[in-house]
């Protein structure tokens, strides 16, 4: 994995070049952003730099030496990664991996002038690992460079934030995720914007989806938002205690849902069939938008976007639904009459 394989991070790759150049590379580096970034791959890019034989003007790893030959084969013996452990109930990174950890570090690398460790998610460290990796943290042995990931500094300790310079990865444009989809996927333009929008910044998650089961809970979305607006009451509360079920999809219901209204709103400001998200159902939301008012719209989007925060604060998932369908059907979403 070279700096330029990686997409999107221009200022995240920028730092780590610079850092190369001067000699300055932190011995401890938090990574954050969304799953599919780029964050294990850039860890993994760092580690062939540091310990790449005929490093580019650009600090930039060549390839072809015999220490990148050992990356790309992926058994270069100075990159460790270290993963939670599934054993004995949720999985962790627990004590006796760090402890581990740090009898191996207490060796010179067995390869190259760096070792480079990556913990991801650093999230799972359980607290007697995350205190014992704090020593370590602030004062590595030298040759060493370790690199944690997360998704934001919430469920870290703050003695293990302060340790680490943090580095953040942001969303990566859309442009790119649907020149990839359509690169490495095949594609079309209309269906790669789909799938990059389902995956809204990360190529990771994206390359991972099968667009033709993305369409088929597409479909079944569109069946469940028109339960919404038309079942009985009976039929909306029997729709909330099914959706409340482990793995019943709430998640990207919730997503393909702020999609379709998406484009439903944009059809109400004249947008072109090629624009829509959903363009292989363009005749289905031209006819439902010329039911609803702009206000009605935009009232299910901001229901949708309220939703995910709602479930996270209330345990009763089913009841949090059952309000979501009767703010849903509230009078402020008005229909236009025929």
């Amino acid at each position: 994995m070279l700096f330029r394989d990686i997409l999107g991070q221009n200022r995240v790759i920028g730092f780590l070049r610079q850092g190369l150049a001067t000699g300055a590379m932190p011995h401890a580096l938090l990574f954050l952003g969304a799953e599919g970034v780029g964050k294990s791959s850039t860890a993994q890019a760092l580690a062939q730099a540091l310990n790449c034989e005929q490093r580019q003007t650009d600090q930039d790893a060549c390839g072809h030496c015999r220490s990148c030959r050992m990356f790309t084969a992926g058994g270069h013996p100075d990159f460790l990664q270290i993963k939670p452990s599934g054993e004995g109930g949720q999985p962790q990174i627990k004590i006796e991996q760090i402890r581990e950890l740090r009898r191996q570090l207490g060796y010179p690398p067995l390869a190259g002038n760096w070792r480079v460790v990556l913990l991801k998610p650093a999230e799972t460290l359980n607290e007697a690992a995350a205190n014992a990796l704090l020593k370590t943290l602030e004062e590595p042995p030298a040759g060493n460079v370790l690199i944690l990931t997360a998704i934001g500094e919430r469920d870290l300790l703050p003695t293990i934030v302060s340790r680490c310079r943090r580095l953040t990865f942001g969303a990566i444009p859309q442009s790119i995720l649907i020149q990839e989809l359509k690169r490495r996927k095949g594609l079309s333009p209309e269906q790669a914007a789909l799938a990059a929008a389902m995956h809204y910044g990360s190529l990771g998650l994206a390359l991972q989806e099968d667009f033709q089961q993305l369409l088929d809970q597409r479909n079944q979305t569109v069946k469940e938002l028109e339960q919404l607006e038309h079942g009985s009451v009976g039929e909306v509360l029997q729709w909330a205690t099914q959706k409340s079920k482990k793995d019943a999809g709430l998640d990207k219901f919730i997503i393909l849902g702020r999609l379709w209204y998406r484009d439903l709103l944009a059809l109400k400001c004249h947008a072109r069939p090629e624009q829509l998200l959903n363009w292989d159902r363009s005749a289905d939301l031209a006819d439902q938008q010329r039911s609803l008012t702009t206000e009605a719209i935009l009232t299910r989007l901001d229901v949708l976007s309220r939703l995910p925060q709602q479930l996270r604060a209330n345990l009763n998932i089913e009841l949090c639904l059952n309000t979501f369908t009767l703010r849903w059907r509230s009078p402020d979403v008005v229909a236009v009459s025929g």
